[in-house]
């Protein structure tokens, strides 16, 4: 089983793109998702306010923002090959490396 920890707050659009996501994805996998509102702790909302959605996966902080099926899959197969799922800063924004 896959272990996935979301970081988001209510009427978020991101975050229910995400949950929507995880929810279409655990159709392929066996996973357990644990939701956090980061809007019930004071230290979570000044730590993630603007990056939510962040996903944690096995314990590794593994993607922000944007959230979709097929970045699932590609965390997913690089889990299972034991890549570390560490994301790191772009231009852009935080993206896991692929």
């Amino acid at each position: 089983m896959w272990h996935l920890t979301l970081y988001g707050k209510p009427d978020c659009p991101l975050c229910d793109e995400a949950k929507a996501a995880i929810h279409e994805f655990a159709q392929e996998c066996e996973l357990e998702l644990k939701w956090v509102d980061i809007s019930q702790d004071p230290e979570l909302w000044n730590k993630y306010q603007f990056e939510i959605p962040v996903l944690w996966i096995e314990g590794q902080e593994a993607a922000r923002h944007h959230l979709g099926v097929k970045k699932l899959r590609v965390l997913r197969k690089r889990w299972e090959e034991g890549k570390d799922l560490q994301i790191h800063q772009t231009g852009t924004g935080l993206f896991p490396k692929v």
